[in-house]
């Protein structure tokens, strides 16, 4: 039934838009889904490795980047650079299923650094401020200075195993526990593209300075690019993980819960949006270093729920920037008032984003709790404060924006159009039914 939905509401973006280009691999890579699932659990394809987990993330790809096509009507109607606007995105489609089905290491990586491409192309050409530059470079740099240890991590075990394969690698346990500084050398780069509170400066950054399709891709995709990198090699490491569990577990939480305060003082809708990422990601690093079965299955499901939610809540402070002017909190206020329709959408992306009921959300967030408390009981308190900050920093999202006095010129405003509603729907409906195919037991 919810394969079903997926096609119908599919096929009813495609024939309003008509956009071929990009909306037939998403058709193509569902059918080949279908016949994993009925099949076997694996399917292989001279060079492309498809597993459960990489069939879930490309999906999500090419849902989130037929979605940033529909956003950005704009561009094809004022006809700004629209043409190499979709090559970009058409690009950027081909890297990532790539990355996401690599059967071996060195392809991965490269893939991996050339994902970093197209965002940087979407957020110099087609960003807001002359301030884009800089965040241009502060993901690059952030990025290159992360992955030279991943690239030297990757070549040392090329070398003991003679060859890059995940098959051959899984079958060769060549890490001792007193290799542990080189299993966080490995996932460094990971780390940096999750991100991770201390080397997560460059997100809010390019989050600011990205058009609304930039920002849908990095928050949608890109950032999950990280967490699938770290339970690909996680696995190749295999229970000597448990050496770092105990670090990775404090910073996912300490770093989510200070960015959680981080939230509370934001002026910026997009940079709240963006710190709240930081902080979902947090936990998510937290359930995964606790390496058990729920952590693992719940980080995979919590990467698909934040996508799209975190995606939708972009595309609404987009909405507002395109009719404002403006994504300062201070000037858009009361806009229940002003825009009604939309506000019932603002109210459901914030309880998503808060992992409220009945939502994919809860599902992760509540494996990667059971996950985590299973690895330290002391973390109960830390767990606590961090769903209460997250609560906290949603309703001050929602009602900062929806309630208070509004600016007079905000009368002038419209409501939301169709294409929005069917976008801001297209990003809803899979975040509602796949809570009904969650399955802890599918890895």
């Amino acid at each position: 039934m919810l394969k079903f939905f997926f096609l119908i509401f599919g096929l009813m973006a495609m024939s309003m838009f008509g956009e071929f280009l990009l909306f037939f691999p998403y058709f193509i890579f569902m059918t080949l889904g279908w016949l994993m699932f009925y099949s076997s659990h694996l399917v292989s394809i001279s060079y492309l490795n498809l597993d459960i987990l990489s069939w879930f993330l490309i999906l999500l790809t090419f849902w989130i980047i037929m979605l940033m096509q529909l956003s950005s009507h704009f561009y094809k109607v004022m006809n700004f650079f629209y043409e190499k606007f979709t090559f970009v995105l058409i690009l950027m489609c081909l890297l990532l299923f790539l990355t996401f089905s690599s059967s071996d290491l060195l392809s991965f990586y490269i893939f991996f650094e050339g994902s970093l491409i197209p965002i940087y192309l979407m957020i110099v050409g087609w960003g807001y401020q002359p301030e884009r530059l800089q965040a241009g470079v502060y993901l690059l740099l952030y990025t290159i200075f992360a992955s030279l240890p991943l690239l030297v991590s990757i070549m040392f075990t090329g070398d003991m195993v003679g060859g890059y394969s995940f098959i051959l690698l899984s079958m060769n346990s060549l890490f001792s526990s007193s290799m542990s500084f080189w299993f966080f050398v490995s996932i460094f780069a990971f780390l940096v593209k999750l991100p991770t509170f201390y080397v997560h400066l460059w997100l809010p950054k390019a989050h600011v300075e990205a058009p609304v399709a930039g920002s849908m891709m990095l928050a949608g995709v890109l950032l999950k690019l990280g967490c699938y990198g770290l339970m690909r090699l996680m696995g190749l490491f295999d229970g000597k993980v448990a050496y770092m569990s105990s670090l990775l577990v404090s910073l996912g939480l300490l770093g989510g819960l200070f960015v959680s305060f981080i939230c509370l003082r934001q002026v910026d809708l997009k940079a709240l949006i963006a710190y709240s990422s930081v902080s979902h990601m947090g936990l998510a690093l937290g359930g995964l270093g606790s390496w058990g079965l729920w952590g693992y299955s719940s980080c995979l499901y919590t990467c698909v729920a934040h996508g799209l939610c975190s995606s939708g809540l972009f595309f609404l402070s987009g909405v507002v920037y395109e009719r404002s002017g403006s994504r300062s909190l201070l000037l858009n206020k009361g806009l229940l008032e002003i825009m009604p329709s939309m506000s019932f959408w603002w109210f459901m992306y914030c309880i998503g984003n808060m992992a409220a009921p009945v939502v994919l959300n809860l599902v992760g967030e509540l494996g990667l709790l059971g996950s985590i408390l299973s690895f330290s009981f002391f973390s109960l308190l830390l767990l606590m404060l961090f769903s209460f900050m997250g609560a906290c920093y949603s309703l001050y999202l929602f009602s900062s924006s929806q309630h208070g006095l509004h600016y007079s010129g905000l009368r002038s405003f419209s409501d939301g159009l169709v294409r929005e509603f069917l976008i801001l729907f297209l990003h809803y409906f899979p975040l509602f039914f796949l809570i009904l195919e969650v399955d802890y037991m599918t890895f």
